[in-house]
C-alpha cells in the first residue's frame, strides 16, 4: 500500500530508485509551457469554464494533453490527475507505455467538455489543479487505471475516500496484464 503523507513523500520517494523523477504532483512537466512564472492561470477562466468550487472550475474544455495524467484547460489551467500517475513522457523521457498512456488521456478528453470535481487540496506545488476528471459521465482517472495505463499514486490526503477501490482497480489490470502490466519489462510508475 502506497499511502504517502506530503510532507514525507521527498524522503519516501528519495528512498525509491528514480522515484524523485516520476512526474506526479512533486515535480514540474518540463515541457509543459503553462509552468512558467509568466503563466498565472489559477484565477483565469473562459467563458468555456465555470468556478462553482473554491479551487477553480468545475468543468472546462480540454485544449491539449500533456501526458496521461496532465491537461491543459482553454483557460490556461492545468490539471493533474488524482490518484493515477503513468510513464513519463515529458522532459527528455520517453518510458514503456507513456506515449500509450498520453494517446489515450489525448482520445479520451482533448476537445472535449469536462467535469472537474477536486478533493482537499486543490493544488500541488506547481499551481497544477489537482482533480478527478469525467467526460461524457466517464471518470478518466478510472479509466486510465482499469485500462493498464497507470499506476496508483496515493499522496493523502487527496484520494483518501477513494484508494481501495482505486488500488483494487490497478490489481485487476495487473492480474489480468492489461496495458503496461503486459507490455512491458519494467513498469517504471510502479514504487
Amino acid at each position: 500500500m502506497r499511502m504517502v503523507a506530503v510532507g514525507s513523500c521527498l524522503s519516501v520517494c528519495a528512498a525509491a530508485t528514480g522515484c524523485l523523477d516520476f512526474g506526479g504532483p512533486l515535480v514540474a512537466d518540463d515541457d509543459d509551457p503553462g509552468d512558467g512564472d509568466d503563466d498565472d492561470t489559477s484565477a483565469e477562466t473562459s467563458s468555456n469554464t465555470t468556478s462553482d468550487h473554491r479551487c477553480g472550475p468545475t468543468s472546462g474544455v480540454v485544449d491539449r494533453v500533456i501526458d496521461g495524467d496532465t491537461i491543459l484547460l482553454e483557460s490556461g489551467d492545468r490539471v493533474r490527475y488524482i490518484l493515477v500517475d503513468t510513464p513519463e513522457i515529458t522532459a527528455g523521457k520517453n518510458e514503456c507505455w507513456g506515449t500509450e498512456a498520453s494517446a489515450y488521456n489525448q482520445q479520451l478528453v482533448e476537445g472535449h467538455t469536462i467535469s472537474i470535481e477536486y478533493d482537499q487540496e486543490c493544488e500541488d506545488q506547481y499551481g497544477r489543479l489537482l482533480a478527478y476528471v469525467s467526460v461524457d459521465g466517464m471518470e478518466v482517472n478510472r479509466a486510465l487505471l482499469e485500462g493498464g495505463f497507470a499506476c496508483i499514486l496515493h499522496i493523502s490526503p487527496n484520494g483518501d475516500a477513494k484508494f481501495t477501490a482505486y488500488q483494487n482497480l490497478e490489481n485487476a489490470a495487473k492480474q489480468a496484464g492489461t496495458g503496461m502490466w503486459s507490455a512491458c519489462a519494467k513498469v517504471t510508475c510502479e514504487w
